[in-house]
């Protein structure tokens, strides 16, 4: 049945399917989470639904990759880059959405009154955040255009590192280092930030959980980019190197379809996304939490106000009582 594909392509093909309808679902399911649950309309869960649409453009990719591998099908290089644009914008976009969901944060801890400031203009904001992965996915899109192999010939089993072959993926991996590397460096901040900060202990233990997502999510794309740079060094043999950036892609390809398990089981980003996006995902199955937790859990933006607020709520009852 499977005599036309490679014994070592062939693994592949089962994961890339399996993990991508999976992958798929859930990152539906966060974004029905998102336009269900009006408390979930913040910039950082724009930018984190954002973030999910891409890795879902992303993982539909793989399914072409796997009609072109179980159906014994090629396409010219050019027919595989028009067929995947779509999907590689959302490749191109995950990573500067990780960096701007870093910056975020990072706005909220060090400049909390500043980030309030800024969510009254949302769509400024957000505008703003989203100017670099805009402009990063356009320039990958005109690379891999103008790279584009009209040659007939040359008959490809479509897939994302095929479509962006030579020179475009090359520059889509070097930059794929570096806007890692800055991702390390932003969310290193701000959990030293935390760290040396007076925050309470619970405060900082929601931030300590940013750490697991994140390294969950840089395993992925840095052991991808980092294959994928050493594959032009290993070998001139180009079946051999797309091979390696085949497995390559295992990693970010599973990052990419666990956000929904990671949403629903961790503390993200913020101290209320673990009950707002469990009690959604929850209800969308018609099932209800047994413990009953409050409608709206302040933000890490929203700490200081509220208690200031319960202190002068406080103050009031007392001058109430003396008199």
């Amino acid at each position: 049945m499977f005599a036309h594909i490679h014994p070592l392509i062939l693994p592949l093909g089962f994961f890339f399917f399996i993990n991508s309808f999976v992958g798929v679902i859930g990152n539906g399911i966060m974004l029905i989470c998102f336009f269900r649950n009006k408390r979930l309309r913040s910039p950082c869960h724009i930018l984190i639904s954002l973030t999910c649409i891409a890795d879902l453009l992303h993982l539909c990719a793989q399914f072409v990759y796997c009609v072109h591998l179980f159906g014994n099908m090629t396409s010219s290089q050019a027919q595989c880059f028009y067929m995947l644009i779509i999907p590689l914008s959302g490749v191109g976009a995950s990573g500067p959405l990780i960096l701007a969901m870093g910056v975020d944060r990072l706005i909220a801890v060090k400049l909390p009154t500043k980030y309030r400031q800024l969510q009254d203009e949302a769509k400024y904001y957000i505008f703003g955040q989203l100017v670099f992965p805009i402009v990063y996915t356009l320039v990958l899109l005109y690379y891999g255009f103008h790279y584009r192999i009209v040659d007939e010939e040359l008959q490809v089993a479509c897939a994302v590192p095929l479509a962006l072959m030579g020179t475009p993926f090359q520059f889509f991996t070097y930059s794929s280092a570096l806007i890692y590397f800055l991702v390390v460096v932003v969310y290193g901040i701000v959990y030293y930030l935390l760290k040396a900060s007076s925050a309470s202990k619970r405060f900082k233990s929601v931030f300590r959980s940013i750490m697991v997502t994140v390294g969950f999510v840089l395993f992925g794309w840095v052991t991808t980019t980092l294959t994928n740079t050493l594959s032009y060094e290993i070998t001139s043999v180009a079946f051999t190197a797309q091979l390696m950036q085949m497995y390559a892609g295992i990693t970010v390809n599973f990052a990419a379809a666990s956000n929904v398990f990671i949403f629903y089981a961790i503390n993200i980003i913020v101290s209320f996304f673990r009950s707002e996006y469990r009690e959604v995902i929850k209800s969308l199955f018609g099932c209800r939490s047994k413990a009953k937790s409050p409608a709206f859990e302040a933000s890490s933006t929203m700490v200081t106000v509220s208690s200031v607020s319960q202190m002068q709520k406080k103050r009031k009852l007392t001058m109430a009582s003396i008199n």
